[in-house]
């Protein structure tokens, strides 16, 4: 909807949640899988949902730092506070699914 397109959304951060996706749960996976991003807005919140059919939680070592997840949930808390929060939970059959929920607000245009 045009309300969703006009939400303010700390930048790069869909990108983040995207790659970690791909990186930790698709690309393992020789025969693919999909990857769905979905935006609703739910009592005065924006809520952006990543999901993934991919290996899921501790399927193959990490080899990534860990930081990814801990710095969107820091920008988050300096963005918002506790009016905001990231989510991580598996996904059936298989995979993983994160939602951020940020204050619903529209993005001042420049």
């Amino acid at each position: 909807t045009e309300g969703l397109r006009t939400a303010a959304f700390p930048p790069m951060m869909l990108q983040s949640m995207v790659e970690n996706a791909i990186k930790h749960g698709l690309e393992g996976k020789p025969e693919g899988g999909y990857l769905r991003v979905r935006a609703e807005v739910a009592h005065s919140k924006l809520r952006v949902i990543v999901a993934d059919d991919g290996l899921g939680f501790g399927a193959k070592p990490s080899t990534g730092t860990g930081l990814g997840l801990t710095n969107i949930r820091e920008r988050l808390k300096l963005l918002h506070g506790d009016q905001a929060s990231l989510k991580i939970e598996p996904n059936q059959p298989s995979g993983v699914i994160a939602i951020i929920e940020v204050p619903y607000q529209l993005a001042r245009s420049e």
